[in-house]
């Protein structure tokens, strides 16, 4: 079986998920491809599978470059589709992030809807919820795959305290950790606020990760204030380094204003990271999947009473060494996702 992945490995160095997935998917007798307009044009597959492509394809500034790449694209679908090529789509957000222009993106996703053969979902509530959006999706058929874990991904050696060491961080603090991309929807000035408020003299907030968006680097500093209980590292981790932040953590706060699916949430569990996270999205089930000793919920928008309780939980409560991520393994995802692609394929 011959696959082709819009992404497939390229986008190692910002999420590793999809290269774990194909990686994972390679040693199944299949063959996976990185997405060209090239490959695409030139040799037949038996599957294109999608991830993120509205998002991807309105990007741009520029309206009249994305009405090109949306029309090239669903140009390059109707050909892959009349050789006998199937379209997969995973959806991975209830709303594409960072919409620049919102009716092309609309336009589009309706466009794409049509064409793909079937669709794969990484939770229950997330069918749920795409086909309230999208009802012609109740039509196709769907697969539930959820998302897999980053354990043995990453450099993972390191004890606590040479990784305090590393960041400058006393060993009489604890660590209220962001670590990820940094976007407007995932809502960190509001965080860094709310922690200034709280009288939290033994715990430290460290922000680590690049900014998506240029703009809120003024926002960040202004919330933070110089506080010397902000800790920022405003760029991008290397792979070796990312070790360093969850090993110092002893609570993950993620404090999004939308959240379907989370690959932070599984990365900070696949360093044994307790977590605090909005109920919303998937994040209930993923409780239900790993318990309630490793994700506290939290209703509405972040508040000081839930930081403060999210900080006394981490601090008091007892849990398993490991949260149970067995059942998140990238062989059984990818071994669940060929299946459904020769289920379409017939």
């Amino acid at each position: 079986m011959k696959i082709i992945a819009y992404p497939a490995f390229k986008t190692k160095y910002k999420n590793p998920c999809n290269w774990l997935l194909y990686t994972n998917m390679l040693q199944q007798e299949v063959m996976v491809a990185e997405f060209s307009a090239k490959k695409l044009l030139s040799e037949k597959y038996d599957i294109f599978h999608l991830h993120w492509v509205v998002e991807t394809i309105v990007r741009h500034p520029n309206s009249f470059i994305v009405w090109m790449r949306a029309i090239s694209m669903l140009m390059l679908i109707d050909w892959a589709k009349s050789r006998g090529t199937r379209i997969i789509w995973t959806i991975h957000d209830e709303n594409p992030h960072s919409i620049l222009h919102l009716q092309i993106a609309n336009w589009f996703q309706k466009e794409f809807i049509k064409r793909i053969d079937g669709y794969i979902s990484l939770s229950t509530i997330g069918k749920n919820i795409a086909e309230k959006k999208l009802p012609e999706l109740k039509t196709k058929p769907c697969c539930l795959v959820p998302h897999g874990h980053y354990r043995n991904f990453y450099p993972d050696q390191i004890t606590s305290s040479a990784a305090r060491a590393l960041l400058n961080i006393p060993d009489n603090y604890q660590i209220l950790l962001f670590f990820g991309y940094i976007d407007d929807y995932k809502n960190v000035p509001h965080l860094i606020k709310i922690f200034r408020e709280l009288d939290t003299s033994n715990w430290l907030l460290v922000v680590a990760g690049k900014l998506e968006s240029p703009h809120l680097k003024t926002e960040i500093l202004s919330a933070a204030e110089n506080d010397e209980r902000v800790k920022l590292f405003l760029n991008y981790i290397p792979d070796d380094q990312v070790q360093l932040y969850f090993k110092a953590a002893k609570l993950v706060v993620l404090p999004f204003k939308e959240i379907l699916n989370s690959g932070s949430a599984l990365l900070a569990l696949s360093f044994d990271c307790p977590i605090l996270v909005p109920q919303l999205g998937a994040m209930p089930e993923l409780q239900s999947q790993v318990g309630e000793d490793w994700i506290k919920l939290y209703a509405g928008e972040l508040t000081n009473e839930n930081l403060r309780e999210g900080l006394n939980w981490s601090a008091q409560q007892t849990r398993l060494q490991s949260p149970p991520l067995d059942k998140l393994d990238w062989k059984i995802s990818s071994q669940n996702i060929v299946d459904f692609y020769r289920l379409t394929k017939g």
